[in-house]
């Protein structure tokens, strides 16, 4: 796949993700797929697999009942690797406004994402979700 359709469907696989469409989220997905989630925050981590990315993406839903709204603003990308940098936005499920900026580090291989390391203000995870 060329760069360009790379940042085609990293885009396009977050947008899925937090509206809730896990199907088309995780369609795009390499079966070996490694989340690297910030470790001090839950569920934190690596995920491993495609099942437990999807598991994941499952988990927005119950976390932001009412649907997380997402902005990417930029996506950058150079053969395998597309950065994109976003703001993500919801109401928790404990009735608490939430706003962070991401940066995502996307890995594709074979036209599927194989790798994501995510960026992310933890202490700004860990007060709202306290």
């Amino acid at each position: 796949m060329s760069t360009e359709q790379n940042k085609e469907v990293a885009r396009k696989t977050w947008e899925a993700a937090v509206r809730g469409d896990v199907d088309t989220a995780s369609a795009n997905l390499a079966d070996e797929v490694s989340w690297l989630l910030p470790g001090s925050v839950n569920p934190g981590g690596p995920l491993k697999g495609k099942q437990a990315v999807a598991g994941f993406f499952k988990s927005l839903s119950a976390a932001f009942p009412g649907g997380m709204q997402t902005e990417i603003r930029r996506v950058y990308g150079d053969g395998d690797t597309v950065l994109m940098e976003l703001t993500n936005r919801g109401k928790t499920a404990k009735g608490r406004q939430y706003e962070n900026e991401y940066c995502f580090v996307l890995e594709f291989e074979g036209g599927k994402i194989r790798r994501v390391r995510e960026y992310t203000d933890t202490a700004k995870v860990k007060e709202i979700f306290a």
